[in-house]
């Protein structure tokens, strides 16, 4: 286990390869574990890092200031800071939900840190009842729950998260919603938003047919759930190895397998 300190905070993160840096970030349910066998493949050609973000894993749980400590912003300068205590000035990015909302913000805030971003299920269709704040948060992080259960990867460290860090960050995914289209449209950086197309939690946004940038691409994996790459696998590791390594992203190749795509 590798633990830095950034700030008065203890980060945990994994490191597997050697080669250009790939920075993956997990989302709202578990830890850096469930991107394992991702990292392992990539590895061959990246040096492929993993962090528990705060509140989350092994990661510091502030819990006396969780109100401001689980932010989106907190989170984004906690990334950038262990990329500075970690000697990194740039890295391609992988996240996942919460993980993605951290990627697209550092690319705003600090571009020059940010190569390509793989999105996965980027939370800008995430629809909870209509309920007062609070419940709509609960609300969430209960349905959250139930699908971090199926998977092993998954489910053990969902149960050691801070459930504050699990309800801020779903509730500003609500509430900055517009922000997090509007986001979108003001990245340069190469990116891809993957879904999975039976994902209870966060729908393909099909609204943003045509809306993108010609350089950016929204894929649906079919079959896939809310953690696709632990679905399936082998499919994830490919496109997500397609999209580092060609010289055009904006091109990667449909394959049978992802059903759609869309631009």
């Amino acid at each position: 286990m590798s633990i830095a300190t950034v700030g008065e905070r203890l980060i945990h993160y994994e490191a597997l390869g050697r080669g250009e840096p790939v920075i993956f970030l997990h989302g709202w349910a578990g830890s850096w574990r469930y991107w394992l066998p991702t990292m392992r493949t990539l590895s061959h050609r990246f040096r492929t890092y993993a962090l528990d973000l705060l509140g989350f894993g092994d990661s510091a749980k502030p819990r006396r200031e969780a109100e401001t400590a689980y932010r989106l912003e907190q989170q984004t300068e906690i990334v950038r800071g262990w990329m500075e205590v970690m000697g990194i000035p740039r890295a391609h990015f992988i996240g996942h939900t919460l993980g993605a909302m951290v990627a697209v913000r550092l690319a705003l805030m600090d571009p020059d840190r940010v190569d390509r971003i793989l999105m996965v299920g980027y939370p800008i269709s995430l629809d909870p009842p209509r309920l007062p704040a609070p419940n709509a948060r609960a609300w969430l992080a209960e349905r959250l729950g139930r699908l971090a259960q199926v998977h092993a990867e998954v489910h053990p460290d969902h149960g050691r998260a801070d459930p504050q860090a699990v309800e801020w960050g779903l509730e500003e995914a609500i509430r900055r919603r517009e922000e997090l289209i509007e986001w979108l449209q003001r990245i340069d950086r190469p990116l891809l938003l993957l879904y999975g197309g039976r994902d209870p939690l966060i729908p393909p946004p099909l609204f943003l047919n045509g809306a993108l940038d010609p350089s950016a691409r929204l894929m649906i994996l079919e079959e896939g759930e809310h953690f696709p790459m632990l679905e399936h696998p082998a499919r994830f590791q490919r496109l997500a190895e397609d999209f580092l390594t060609l010289p055009d992203p904006s091109q990667i190749a449909l394959k049978e397998e992802w059903r759609r795509r869309f631009r």
